[in-house]
């Protein structure tokens, strides 16, 4: 094992995880197994794979994508990751976010609210056995594991139909949530599985309804501000101790400063995870995980990649270990990616996807800002004389000027992320970074002119 880039002879945490979300710029095959061995490098031992439509689903083919991996490539994974001494836990969505499921016209009847395809209505019939399922699925290539992570969190329509509002005003909003999910946290118990569930929808439950799903499951307490205790208070993980909770942190190394940023805010980044790790140091809690949202929901577009956060990942390993932020954090970055370089694990692009990504980011605030200055420029209200065409003319340059400078950042950011993620999802990533300029600029223009821009 490495000891240059680490302090302590033993970890702070004992359980120090990663998390792997799928939804968004989805590994290549041969990246996932290098994505292990940089995990490995880190001091990571723990993995939460949020496999969503990337997996090769069984019972219900229509929840895989186009480029979903092989069940031979998962049993791979699952198989390398417990050589390099990484525990694999599978997070299988079971009552919020559960857009790739309810999207589906096969399994739209279960939604709370019919327009909405975010949460599963707990007392529609199928509800519990389409997740069982699905869980069911994903043991067929998750064998020997230890954990397995049920989601449970933001249900944000949860009770909001007749049924469950009947429901809940007999016997509350925790016996509502425990019902849809205690048969299958027992179904996990039965097999030596301890379910994990995020902690937001029991935040306010009391001590005795807390106390019923701590004796079936370990909460995960989640917050990424960078003071995390203004959302999860410390009176409410006493509460979750009192109540004999198996506790576990989740940070986040990314996917937590915007639903629509290309890079992640480090300082924040670095702040969470190490406010979480002295805390979950503290108190004993189980573990620490750091979340790498790649899209806020299914149905949003992707937020910043996995290849231009490789700082903040191997970094969330460091502190893990250490319970402490490097002196110098990009010195220490930089010699522990050109350490895995020299081992052959790919991370010499990092510092080109970062670029680009931030170039990219900038640029589209630029575009936002550009098409301000224009309404500015060509629209006073009240004053049509005081317009000067030149002006409206430089500011519509401008206008255009950024969108092709966008185009030409996007295009390089696909190549320097060519074989690490599939070229499709490239492609989506990048469109939803020009589509949205090209709009805002075709809607300003034609709000001064009659023709429309030619693009």
């Amino acid at each position: 094992m490495n000891n240059e880039f680490f302090v302590r002879s033993k970890p702070a945490i004992a359980i120090r995880g990663i998390h792997l979300d799928l939804k968004g710029l989805p590994p290549t095959s041969g990246r996932l197994f290098e994505l292990l061995e940089i995990l490995a490098e880190a001091r990571i031992n723990c993995i939460v794979v949020e496999w969503e439509d990337m997996y090769p689903w069984k019972t219900y083919p229509e929840l895989k994508n186009e480029t979903a991996y092989t069940e031979s490539t998962v049993k791979k994974f699952v198989s390398k990751a417990a050589s390099l001494g990484i525990e694999v836990i599978p997070l299988v969505q079971s009552f919020g976010h559960m857009e790739n499921v309810l999207s589906k016209r096969r399994f739209k009847h279960l939604r709370e609210i019919p327009d909405n395809v975010s949460d599963l209505c707990p007392l529609k019939t199928d509800s519990r056995d389409i997740v069982l399922q699905m869980i069911k699925d994903v043991l067929l290539t998750h064998t020997g594991i230890k954990h397995f992570h049920l989601g449970g969190d933001e249900v944000w329509s949860f009770g909001s139909c007749s049924a469950c509002k009947k429901f809940i005003e007999k016997h509350g909003k925790a016996s509502l949530y425990l019902y849809h999910l205690e048969p299958l946290l027992q179904f996990l118990n039965e097999r030596d599985i301890r379910p994990i569930i995020w902690d937001d929808m029991i935040r306010t439950w009391n001590i005795s309804e807390v106390k019923k799903i701590g004796k079936q499951a370990d909460l995960m307490c989640w917050s990424y501000g960078i003071d995390p205790f203004k959302f999860v208070t410390r009176e409410t993980i006493d509460k979750f101790m009192n109540a004999g909770c198996n506790l576990w942190a989740a940070s986040a190394f990314k996917g937590a400063d915007g639903a629509y940023v290309d890079i992640p805010y480090v300082q924040a980044r670095i702040a969470n995870m190490l406010a979480w790790v002295k805390c979950a140091e503290t108190i004993k809690m189980k573990g620490v995980v750091a979340t790498g949202w790649s899209r806020y929901n299914t149905f949003v577009s992707p937020c910043e990649g996995l290849e231009a956060s490789l700082d903040t990942l191997v970094l969330a390993g460091k502190i893990a270990w250490d319970s402490k932020i490097p002196d110098d954090i990009s010195e220490w970055v930089d010699g522990f990616l050109k350490f895995c370089e020299k081992k052959g694990i790919r991370t010499a692009h990092f510092s080109e996807c970062r670029r680009l990504s931030e170039q990219l980011q900038n640029l589209r605030n630029s575009a936002f800002a550009c098409a301000r200055n224009f309404l500015q420029q060509a629209h006073l209200a009240g004053e049509p004389e005081r317009i000067n065409p030149f002006r409206t003319k430089d500011a519509k340059r401008h206008l255009l000027e950024s969108l092709k400078n966008v185009r030409k950042v996007a295009k390089q950011w696909e190549k320097v992320h060519r074989t690490l993620v599939p070229s499709i999802w490239l492609k989506k990533y990048t469109l939803s970074r020009i589509e949205p300029v090209k709009k805002l600029i075709d809607i300003v223009y034609r709000k001064s002119s009659s023709s429309k821009l030619q693009f």
